[in-house]
């Protein structure tokens, strides 16, 4: 497991902010393959990378869960020109998963299947 100054044995509460989380995801960019895992815990944010086939990261089985959290792997290149976009994307994904606003991509009246 490839670990970050924000990862797995810094889980309780985490101690980047989410500026630091950012400047640390794009100082040090994961490779194609990884699975990075990034959690918040009130204004905290905590961040743990993967390589594949690896151990997977996550909360502590005795710890209590995070406010939110988000696995992601996939990562492109082409996110590099856009980092700012990607990120309160990715970020805001996390929190509509917890509970946050809903980022429901169509109206409930909108008949399946969807058209552009």
């Amino acid at each position: 497991m490839i670990r970050c100054r924000g990862s797995a044995e810094h889980f309780q509460g985490g101690p980047l902010t989410r500026d630091e989380l950012l400047t640390e995801l794009e100082a040090d960019w994961p490779e194609p393959g990884e699975l990075v895992y990034i959690e918040r815990r009130g204004d905290h944010y905590a961040v743990s990378r993967t390589d594949f086939g690896g151990i997977v990261a996550g909360p502590e089985p005795d710890a209590p869960l995070p406010d939110a959290w988000i696995y992601y792997t996939g990562w492109q290149a082409r996110h590099k020109d856009d980092l700012a976009a990607f990120f309160k994307d990715l970020l805001a994904e996390m929190e509509a998963a917890a509970g946050g606003e809903d980022r429901c991509r169509w109206s409930a009246d909108d008949p399946w299947p969807h058209s552009h």
